[in-house]
């Protein structure tokens, strides 16, 4: 049996995907998505990529754990791309509803549930299943993460040490002996792919590094290991696994996307596996429009439009347009479950209906009861260059980079002598020596002069204008998006 060494790995002796397409014969080239458990919390999109010539094949999945989103953007990426040569198996999302939720583990850590069968069946446990039966069709798996910290040979700090997960290359062994007696280096690839890797990353500090768990040991100082998926793939299949870990203290989401981009195509390049890289484009989630269904009856709807309806109708998403075409959700609140797309709800209280990019709420239909006055609900009246607009709770104000705008003020379902403050997170007035927390009245520029930290994600392009009452409670909001100088304007979510 031949034994592997160096970077210079053959994977001859593992049952490949590829390989396996002699006895069915698939379209060349051709992509074929997959969906399974379509409509709920943890429905699972496959993405079979197959190149124009036929070669090896590589598993890539991201989004076991939901709060890493450079883990589940990168692989989203890939799921688009067109090969030359060689096959992709891409699942972008494994979590979704801990993607949904920005949770580790909304119902426990998935990557924890691959050893054995449980004692105690989870929802989740389909998705381990079919990740399972994936990797015995790949000739290499790449799990893709987004760890703490910065992990380092020697201790340097509390966040850059040996025990940190960020910034690495993961295996369970050095070199793993197969039981059909193939020996994976394991280190030689991940050695190889570093050095090309590192190259391409200026900052020293920002550098990958080798980090080896010693998994198959019995004394290994991480026994958590044994229940994960990379660990499931070398034992079970004989499939070189490597853990891909970005680092969450990497200063953008950009960075960490593209980080695992570096991987992910270095170890495609020792593959042979030829690709289009995919462009690393991220703008702000944004809802164009959805149709909801009343009672069967199709509506137009954009973010902040209000969906009137009688007590007891049915009303269902049926489609969500928007500036990105997967990691799309809605949730009816209050009702079933994470993922309603699809669904038809049977509407008692006053909801709203929330969609999502990932992790991300991007916009948010009110769902009010006709018999109740319209009023009952809150809205801000604003001035956009001079020209009043007002806006529901909830809507984005779409404004470009010479605009000014002014906050009026916000009123609701009670009369109060006391109005609202209304804050503008990230802006401070310079005219004024303090800030109150009480934005009403001021001009406000938007030429980006703002405090990034405060805007969604720290991308400094949306930002929340905050309602309070004299108790300093929260009692609705908007968000002000400022467009790029090259941004064409879209139409507002206003009423005039």
């Amino acid at each position: 049996m031949k034994r592997f060494g160096g970077w210079l790995l053959a994977l001859a002796g593992v049952l490949a995907w590829g390989g396996a397409s002699g006895v069915q014969a698939v379209e060349r080239p051709s992509t074929q998505h997959e969906v399974h458990f379509a409509g709920t919390n943890y429905e699972l999109n496959i993405y079979r990529i197959h190149g124009r010539h036929d070669g090896k094949t590589l598993l890539i999945v991201g989004g076991i754990q939901g709060d890493e989103p450079g883990a589940f953007m990168s692989a989203d990426f890939y799921s688009d791309l067109s090969l030359q040569k060689g096959n992709l198996i891409v699942v972008p999302r494994a979590n979704l509803k801990s993607i949904i939720l920005d949770k580790r583990g909304a119902d426990g850590d998935m990557n924890r549930r691959f050893l054995s069968q449980p004692r105690v069946k989870k929802e989740m446990d389909r998705v381990v299943r079919k990740l399972k039966k994936l990797m015995g069709e790949a000739d290499l798996f790449l799990h893709l993460h987004d760890g703490w910290g910065f992990h380092y040979p020697e201790y340097v700090s509390k966040w850059r040490n040996p025990k940190r997960y960020g910034q690495s290359i993961i295996t369970d062994a050095n070199r793993f002996p197969c039981e059909n007696g193939t020996e994976l280096d394991l280190k030689g690839w991940a050695k190889g792919v570093l050095k090309e890797v590192n190259a391409r990353i200026p900052k020293e500090k920002h550098h990958l590094h080798y980090f080896n768990t010693h998994t198959w040991k019995p004394d290994t100082p991480f026994p958590s290991m044994k229940k994960t998926a990379t660990w499931y793939a070398l034992r079970k299949h004989c499939t070189p696994a490597f853990g891909v870990e970005a680092s969450k203290h990497l200063p953008t989401l950009e960075m960490k996307v593209r980080h695992h981009n570096y991987v992910i195509n270095a170890f495609m390049e020792r593959l042979d596996i030829v690709p289009e890289s995919p462009q690393v484009f991220l703008p702000e989630p944004r809802l164009r429009y959805a149709v909801v269904q009343v009672n069967g009856e199709p509506r137009t709807l954009q973010d902040g439009q209000t969906l009137w309806v009688e007590k007891g109708d049915r009303v269902g998403v049926t489609e969500i347009q928007a500036n990105y075409e997967r990691g799309l959700s809605c949730d009816v609140a209050g009702y079933a479950g994470l993922n309603d797309l699809g669904k038809a709800v049977k509407v008692q209280a006053e909801t709203r209906i929330v969609f999502r990019k990932d992790n991300e709420p991007m916009a948010a239909i009110p769902v009010r009861l006709n018999g109740r006055h319209k009023t009952e609900h809150r809205v801000f009246l604003v001035e956009i260059n001079g020209e009043e607009r007002v806006f529901l709770d909830g809507a984005t104000v779409d404004v470009g980079p010479d605009d000014s705008l002014r906050l009026v003020k916000t009123f609701g379902d009670s009369i109060n002598d006391m109005q609202p403050k209304l804050n503008f997170k990230g802006w401070v007035p310079e005219q004024s020596g303090v800030n109150d927390g009480d934005d009403r009245g001021y001009e406000i520029a938007m030429d980006g002069a703002f405090w990034s930290k405060y805007s969604r994600r720290g991308r400094g392009r949306v930002y929340p204008v905050v309602a309070v009452n004299g108790e300093d409670e929260e009692i609705g909001r908007i968000w002000v998006r400022v467009r790029e100088e090259t941004e064409q304007p879209t139409e507002a979510t206003a009423q005039r």
